[in-house]
């Protein structure tokens, strides 16, 4: 061993003993000194916290009167739809270039010819009939006219031989009064067979019953046709008609028939709208929707002064609002503000919470109609409150009119 080990050594020995005494020491005078500044701090003031209230937004009730909107939903049908029946049979000779699905005819309008060969021979037949049993009337009528002044004239005779002056009337079969008849029977028998014929011609040209469009054809020109058989399927124009189906207990505030309505179409996002009206009820219920139906027509819906307003086409779905009766003396809230069917939340004066019970008279899509249970000038609780009860506080926000 060196000398330098050696040294280092017993110098390491010397320093130990202050090696062991140092941290311990370090850490009491911390402790120490933790202690000092904590039983010198002051402890802070004792703040109590007061509940502000719900935040909540109310409008005032107001007395006012209001027009029972009803609003419900249909589907445009035509108030009529007909299949067009032949009643003659033939080949189709002419046909409207209009006579396409789509096309659309006035009333009287030609739409197609039948062939009209087969029924004109059978008028002029009938015709040289009426002119055949005509002659034989007027024949029978001059022979009776001959027999009569035959009978006259061996009258006279007889009261020249006899003296006597006793009127007589001669027996029908003297006079021809049988051939007669027989002879007028066969001339009305073959007018009316030319005037069914003619009517048959008549019939070869088949006109539109009204206004209307043409929603499917069947047939077509060089194609023959059956009397009875369908040419076509035609709906009128001039009006449509809407189901509209609404809450059985709306019924009774609209005037049947009578009510106004307002008819609006939903493209994309543009509205269109036509003035309508109610014109009957159906009389039963949907046992599915269990709601009550009402048909509101619209005249002329095809027929726009706006160049951009589509037509009211059938098979449009469309809202519909009807004009009911008017309600007076009532205050109109906001249909969320209504609780329960029939409570409110009303915000007191001292700013606490109050639950009222009301009548409704009427609920339409947008407000209750409330016809007792507040009054003018409460403020009326519109926002959700989860688990609200009386007295509970509140503070209030943007308290508001409704229109």
């Amino acid at each position: 061993m060196c000398f330098l080990e050696r040294k280092f050594i017993m110098e390491n020995k010397k320093a130990s003993p202050r090696r062991y005494i140092l941290p311990p020491l370090i850490v009491i005078i911390g402790i120490v000194i933790l202690i000092g500044f904590t039983k010198s701090r002051s402890k802070p003031p004792k703040v109590t916290r007061v509940f502000p209230g719900v935040l909540v937004e109310v409008i005032t009730a107001e007395l006012s009167d209001r027009t029972i909107k009803v609003t419900g939903h249909g589907t445009v049908k035509p108030l009529h739809e007909i299949n067009l029946i032949p009643q003659v049979s033939g080949k189709i000779e002419w046909v409207n270039p209009q006579f396409v699905a789509g096309g659309r005819f006035d009333a009287g309008e030609e739409i197609l010819h039948i062939e009209q060969i087969d029924y004109q021979l059978a008028v002029d037949q009938a015709e040289a009939a009426v002119a055949s049993t005509d002659f034989a009337l007027k024949l029978a009528q001059a022979n009776a006219d001959i027999a009569r002044k035959d009978w006259e004239i061996m009258q006279k005779s007889h009261q020249r031989l006899t003296g006597s002056t006793e009127q007589s009337e001669p027996d029908g079969l003297v006079l021809h009064e049988p051939q007669l008849k027989q002879a007028e029977a066969n001339l009305a028998s073959s007018q009316a067979v030319l005037d069914l014929t003619l009517l048959h011609l008549e019939r070869t040209i088949i006109k539109a019953p009204y206004d209307c469009i043409v929603r499917q054809k069947h047939i077509d020109i060089g194609q023959f046709i059956n009397a009875g058989a369908p040419a076509a399927t035609l709906f009128s124009i001039s009006i449509a008609e809407i189901e509209v189906g609404i809450r059985q207990q709306e019924l009774s505030r609209l005037l049947i028939p009578g009510s106004e309505a307002i008819v609006t179409l939903r493209l994309g996002e543009n509205f269109y709208i036509w003035d309508g009206i109610v014109v009957r009820s159906l009389g039963f219920i949907n046992e599915h929707e269990r709601l009550a139906r009402v048909v509101v027509q619209v005249s002329n819906p095809y027929l726009t002064n706006d160049g951009d307003k589509p037509a009211l086409s059938v098979g449009s779905f469309v809202e519909v609002q009807i004009e009911g009766q008017k309600l007076e003396n009532i205050y109109p809230i906001p249909r969320h503000a209504l609780r329960d069917g029939s409570t409110v939340w009303v915000a007191s004066f001292d700013s606490t919470l109050a639950i009222r019970n009301v009548t409704v008279s009427a609920l339409t899509q947008d407000e209750a109609i409330v016809q007792s249970g507040i009054a003018e000038g409460d403020r009326i609780i519109v926002t959700s409150i989860s688990g609200a009860a009386p007295g509970l506080k509140l503070r209030l926000r943007h308290a508001v009119t409704p229109e």
